[in-house]
């Protein structure tokens, strides 16, 4: 028997409808790929920016496997790399830090490791191997560039370093670079990978399980078959092996703090989700809406051949999905190049190299998005198609169809502006959705634009650099091996040549010291009187050695005092007025050598306090065997006392002062310069500069140097970073905005040309007409303008003002963008309905008095 074809109305409906309206079709598409295309990117910079930040974690620990291990024997570990829940085992044994004078500030560790340790350490050679010959050693480019060693194989390389950290003893290695890889400036150490024979000269072959001893500490990185439940994984081996003793360290980039910071750092992403979806569903919803009042009378005349509300509804869903078919596919691609382009802009300098992830969750995640909030947005369209009984279809118009409100009429002539008026509220809904569409994406980008705005170079500066040019000292910020007080890289020669460039307007010095110190009573009281049982309670939270060498001082009177000794830039920035916390700085008096100044702590300026933690101004004070006047107490600034401790100075609780650079030098005549400030003109900055680079690309390429210039590009970076997200989602809304009173305008003066056409056989003229429609965009303008003047200042006002309360901000009001769209929000208003205008009149009234 023949198998006959079923006839299904309502799909041969959807088709024939969705080739039907091209024009109403093609807007609804550019609204389904502008929100699809928002949707992508920020799933895209969501999910980069999480990669990114793991990646960068990776680096800064130094390792990506899952756990380590250190202090354990050999065999130990080969009982945890036989066990079936650890996919492979990266080992290493310390040898000690390279100490050669052009690796000063730089934390270089002598080790042997294998391929997993090295490859799993982001160290593993790129050019050549791991060493294999006990003369044989591998370096990354940075350690090579700070011993001046051009990046060839075979070149040879001479290491200084200690077997015993505690001893003066120190041991010259020669050896032939047998491979190399490009540096991580992130990282907290790089690596020296010397050959296992090597190592086991060295350690004797003895393999210590002593933390506290570094010469021989073997080492291990373990890698799991999976990242799931990582510690109760852990527990597993060390229980299973008999290894319970030892203790791990989970790599920070697994702990659930990471997945915190992570989400944390994703949340503007997902308020742009819900501000793309607000904005998508305004105008997709509008379209329907337009589209159902449209067509109403066609859903009245299947309603009489009787077509079901299930089927009216299921024929506006079919619509929705073809143009959804159409729209989310080319949304999710560019979407996704969107995000490819402006996830290096987000993360700035934060990684080295960027990437951008291509997730199966930005395509599934955005299309899904995107596609419910088309079919949330049919959903009112849907249900008012359904309920629309025959009769009615036939008596609805472009009005809203279920007002029944009587409206008195007036006597009198109508005025153009009168009709227009009149005609914008005929459909309330479509109007205020217009008009909430177009204020959402003004108002954001006025907020985002003062936010900001308000991001203070200044404020940002002054926490970090003093001068146009600081130069330092190799060890004066290491903190792994603390500063040494005999550095040769600011030498008497540098420093005159510094000093004698073109264009230096000032300059300053800083030298430093730290010495024992026995605190007096009124010293001990005063700490003591701030540092309160509760404040050392917090403090041990988060530094137990700190707070239990402030309690060690208050018992025993003992501590360290950290000597400063300044002239020029960083003593005139010090002493500034708003930088005196108590007391006050007079500058003869000072150059006497007979005032030291107090560094206070960094409590909030302009505010009183009973007491500091230092000698109190006018107190006296000795100090290396010399007695001085406490002139003032200023605060700690970064760029000045935000430094290292001096080596060998211990863990003592310490409070740091500042004399005369003069006076400094008078008691420690051997102690070479720590930071030199140099103020340039604007004209000489990049001959400055130069001459730098110069220096440390043929003399030494250890110098430390930090310009107010780079430092303002790092500061562009930050902010660029934030810009650019909130700026791009506020055009973007605005642009779906603009869409959405544009197929607002054209729907409206379309299904109105039989009106239209009336009037005119009336005697409204073309020039009164033409003026009637331009002044319905007008007053659509008129009322978006005056409701984003009114939010937009609420939300500058209000709500951004709290938002960058603090920081690095100076809160100023502005709400530019909005002057700026103001005459292009009018120019649309005016050039849309003129071309409407103008397209209508393509017909005589005669033949739009025909029309249906």
């Amino acid at each position: 028997m023949k198998k006959q074809n079923i006839f299904r109305p309502i799909p041969v409906l959807t088709r024939r409808m969705f080739h039907t309206n091209r024009g109403r079709n093609l807007v609804a598409i550019l609204a389904i790929l502008l929100t699809t295309m928002m949707f992508a990117t920020l799933f895209t910079l969501t999910q980069s920016m999480s990669r990114n930040l793991v990646e960068m974690t990776f680096r800064q620990t130094g390792y990506d496997a899952q756990a380590s291990l250190r202090g354990l024997s050999e065999e130990q570990a080969d009982l945890i790399d036989g066990h079936p829940d650890v996919e492979e085992l990266g080992r290493s044994i310390v040898l000690g830090p390279a100490e050669n004078r052009g690796l000063a500030g730089q934390s270089v560790e002598i080790r042997w490791a294998n391929d997993a340790y090295a490859e799993h350490s982001f160290a593993a050679p790129t050019t050549g191997q791991m060493p294999q010959a006990v003369d044989e050693i591998a370096l990354d480019t940075m350690t090579l560039d700070r011993l001046g060693i051009p990046h060839e194989l075979g070149q040879a390389v001479t290491l200084e370093w200690r077997k015993d950290l505690n001893s003066d003893e120190v041991t010259t290695a020669d050896f032939t670079l047998c491979g190399f890889w490009e540096g991580n400036a992130s990282s907290y150490s790089s690596m020296a990978w010397v050959s296992r024979a090597y190592a086991d000269e060295m350690t004797g072959g003895i393999i210590s399980t002593d933390e506290g001893q570094v010469l021989g500490l073997y080492m291990v990185q373990v890698n799991l078959t999976s990242d799931q439940n990582i510690e109760t994984t852990m527990d597993r081996i060390l229980a299973d092996t008999g290894l319970t003793g030892l203790e791990y360290n989970v790599n920070l980039a697994y702990t659930p703090e990471m997945g915190a910071m992570a989400a944390q750092e994703s949340l503007p992403m997902y308020l742009g989700m819900a501000l793309v979806f607000l904005a998508g569903y305004l105008i997709i919803y509008n379209i329907f809406q337009i589209s159902v009042t449209a067509d109403v009378q066609f859903y009245g005349k299947l309603k009489t051949l009787g077509t079901t509300t299930r089927q009216l509804k299921k024929l506006i869903y079919g619509q929705a999905n073809r143009l959804c078919i159409i729209g989310i596919p080319l949304g999710l691609i560019l979407g996704w190049l969107l995000g490819a382009q402006l996830v290096p802009v987000l993360m700035g300098s934060a990684v080295g190299e960027t990437v951008v992830s291509i997730s199966p969750v930005i395509f599934i995640g955005s299309a899904l998005f995107a596609w419910v909030t088309v079919l949330i947005s049919c959903l009112r369209p849907a249900r008012l198609a359904g309920k629309v009984s025959p009769i009615e279809a036939l008596r609805m118009s472009d009005a809203d169809g279920a007002s029944k409100k009587k409206h008195k009429r007036h006597l009198g002539t109508a005025s153009i502006l009168s009709m227009s008026w009149a005609n914008l509220w005929r459909n309330k809904k479509r109007t205020i959705t217009v008009i909430c569409s177009l204020t959402l994406g003004l108002v954001l980008l006025s907020s985002f634009y003062s936010k900001n705005a308000a991001f203070d170079m200044d404020k940002y500066l002054a926490d970090l650099i003093l001068a146009d040019f600081e130069l330092s000292d190799a060890t004066s910020e290491d903190y792994i091996n603390n500063y040494d007080p005999h550095g040769t890289t600011l030498n008497d020669s540098l420093v005159v040549q510094m000093e004698s460039q073109e264009g230096v307007e000032t300059a300053g010095h800083l030298y430093s010291a730290q010495i024992d110190w026995q605190m007096d009573a009124g010293t001990l009281e005063n700490v003591a009187a701030f540092y309160t049982e509760d404040k050392l309670a917090d403090w041990e939270t988060y530094d137990t050695a700190g707070a239990q060498a402030l309690r060690d001082t208050l018992e025993t009177g003992e501590g360290s005092a950290i000597l400063y000794g300044l002239d020029g830039i960083p003593l005139e920035a010090i002493t500034q007025e708003q930088y005196v916390i108590e007391g006050s700085f007079d500058a003869e008096d000072f150059a006497s050598g007979n005032y030291i100044l107090a560094v206070g702590p960094s409590v909030e300026l302009e505010t009183e306090y009973p007491v500091l933690p230092v000698p109190s101004a006018g107190s006296a004070v000795e100090l290396n065997g010399r007695a001085y006047t406490v002139m003032a107490v200023v605060y700690p600034l970064n760029p000045v006392t935000g430094l290292p401790v001096q080596q060998g100075a211990g863990n003592k609780f310490n409070l740091s002062f500042i004399l005369p650079a003069e006076t400094f030098r008078e008691q420690w005549p051997d102690h070479t310069l720590r930071k030199l400030f140099l103020n340039v003109d604007d004209a000489h900055i990049d001959t400055v500069q130069g001459f730098l680079d110069d220096y440390m690309d043929t003399t030494d390429p250890s110098l430390p140097v930090a310009s107010r210039q780079s430092m303002a590009q790092q500061y562009e970076e930050q902010t660029r970073s934030s810009a650019v997200m909130g700026n791009a989602i506020s055009v973007v809304i605005a642009l779906v905005g603009v869409l959405n009173f544009i197929n607002s305008m054209v729907t409206a003066i379309v299904s109105r040309k039989r009106e239209f056409a009336v009037i005119q056989s009336v005697g409204m003229t073309k020039k009164q007409l033409n003026r009637m429609l331009v002044g319905e965009g007008l007053l659509y303008a008129a009322l978006t303008l005056v409701a984003s003047y009114l939010l937009s200042s609420l939300a500058v006002g209000v709500v951004v003002r709290a938002m960058v309360e603090g920081g690095f901000t100076t809160f100023r009001f502005t709400l530019l963008p909005l002057v700026l769209c103001t005459p292009v929000l009018l120019i649309f208003a005016v050039l849309i309905p003129y071309l409407c205008f103008r397209n209508l009149e393509k017909h005589s009234v005669v033949e739009r008095l025909r029309m249906e």
